[in-house]
């Protein structure tokens, strides 16, 4: 559990993005799974936009960082343990021009975590505030938008017709052009 905001935004919008956690004292945290590297810094340079690759924001004020080696490879401790409560997962939507996709992705930060003890830690209100202020900025980079899709129903009278619905999401102009002239599907 946690908080989140959904988004489709691309990869610059993900440098603002980060560009404004700097300002707020958080560190870039760069996870490569394939390479088995976890690379903790001040610029925008460790974002470079490879597929497999994950991107958190670490506020030093709210907790430290912590980095385990398994199988010889690195990789970010983030259940609980008090990193849990002191990073912010953040990613941009990857665009796929073979299957005309966009894939949707996120801000998160968790609730808390229950320590050895069993005792519940909440994450600490500077999480709560830098969340907020980097939540705020998505929505100007990916204004919410009402998008309406189909499906095939499965209930009752309907069953088996295409039914429409409409739905909001957080979207930047760019990927709501991919979907509008380009006829790219949004994907979860």
């Amino acid at each position: 559990m946690g908080r989140q905001i959904n988004y489709y935004l691309e990869l610059d919008g993900l440098l603002a993005l980060s560009e404004r956690a700097l300002s707020l004292g958080c560190q870039i945290v760069r996870e490569d799974p394939r390479a088995g590297r976890v690379t903790v810094g001040h610029d925008l340079s460790l974002i470079a936009g490879e597929e497999h690759v994950r991107y958190y924001f670490h506020l030093p004020a709210a907790g430290p960082l912590t980095v385990e080696t398994f199988d010889g490879k690195e990789r970010l401790r983030r259940f609980a343990c008090p990193c849990e409560n002191a990073v912010m997962e953040a990613g941009f939507s990857r665009i796929l021009p073979e299957t005309r996709e966009i894939v949707r992705t996120r801000l998160f930060c968790s609730t808390g975590y229950y320590n050895q003890t069993g005792a519940f830690l909440p994450r600490p209100g500077c999480i709560d505030r830098v969340y907020s202020t980097l939540a705020r900025l998505v929505k100007k980079l990916a204004p919410g938008t009402s998008v309406t899709d189909t499906y095939i129903s499965t209930c009752g009278e309907t069953y088996g017709q295409e039914r429409t619905y409409t739905h909001r999401e957080y979207i930047s102009p760019h990927c709501l052009r991919l979907r509008e002239n380009e006829g790219y599907i949004l994907r979860a």
